[in-house]
């Protein structure tokens, strides 16, 4: 997270990096420096970018949706090549809630007798997880393949994909989180943000950028994803996105007198 792309570019520079001492998966870039990168980048000729309203299936909130076609339509002006089209990995929604449970039982295989003391939402994954047969984990592994290969598919047409970072607009903060999305309840209190997990699915890299706001003041995210590597290019779209869309902060709530 950060106030901007070019401080986005920063902190991914600091993070990157061969580290087999620490993690095996780790790996130098192909890049000297991606802040140099971004920087340079003044506009996007002839990148070829595709919008996709909804790859979750989930359906969109409709001022959601105007809004993130609107601002990926306005890259043509930056010299893009700006196509919507149909695209969804809303088959992986399965896969990625098993991956997840059984990532959850890994990482608290040491508390599985203290399960009581876990928050709801949190207890139900690991329970979840343990619950996982080796035909589920099978089976969504392969569907992970398969996503992937979807994936690599459509970087061939095109370099970005361009969809909504989530469906719903910015909720209260005392609410968990949304029950239903333009109008259909939701099977999954993660429903919500499946457009993002489903690309974390196949390890893609992707970035969110403010593109405009709701009738209401409050901010809209255009989620911006590319194949391996293609980082400077996502954060130099991300870049250009919120230059022509500029947006304001959203209004700060005035604290509640007390006496």
């Amino acid at each position: 997270m950060a106030r901007s792309a070019d401080d986005a570019a920063l902190l991914l520079e600091a993070m990157m990096g061969d580290d087999a001492g620490l993690t095996p998966i780790s790996v130098t870039p192909p890049w000297t420096s991606i802040a140099a990168a971004v920087a340079r980048i003044r506009d996007l000729k002839n990148v070829r970018i595709g919008y996709a309203p909804d790859i979750a299936g989930l359906g969109i909130d409709p001022e959601i949706g105007a809004a993130c076609r609107t601002a990926a339509m306005r890259l043509n002006d930056c010299g893009a090549i700006v196509e919507e089209l149909e695209f969804s990995v809303a088959d992986g929604l399965e896969a990625y809630l098993v991956l997840r449970g059984l990532i959850m039982a890994v990482r608290f295989s040491d508390s599985l007798h203290e399960l009581e003391k876990f928050e709801p939402n949190l207890k139900g994954n690991i329970e979840a997880g343990s619950k996982l047969t080796i035909d589920d984990i099978a089976r969504a592994e392969r569907k992970r393949a398969e996503l992937w290969h979807r994936w690599r598919t459509l970087f061939e047409r095109v370099d970005l994909l361009l969809t909504p970072t989530t469906p719903v607009p910015p909720f209260p903060v005392e609410q968990n989180y949304p029950d239903t999305i333009a109008g259909r309840k939701m099977t999954s209190y993660i429903d919500w943000i499946a457009p993002t997990f489903l690309v974390t699915l196949s390890s893609l890299p992707a970035a969110s950028a403010p593109c405009g706001q709701t009738a209401a003041g409050l901010p809209i995210g255009l989620q911006i994803i590319g194949p391996r590597f293609a980082e400077p290019k996502i954060l130099a779209a991300a870049k250009l996105v919120h230059e022509v869309n500029p947006t304001p902060w959203p209004p700060i709530a005035k604290p509640a007198a007390r006496s």
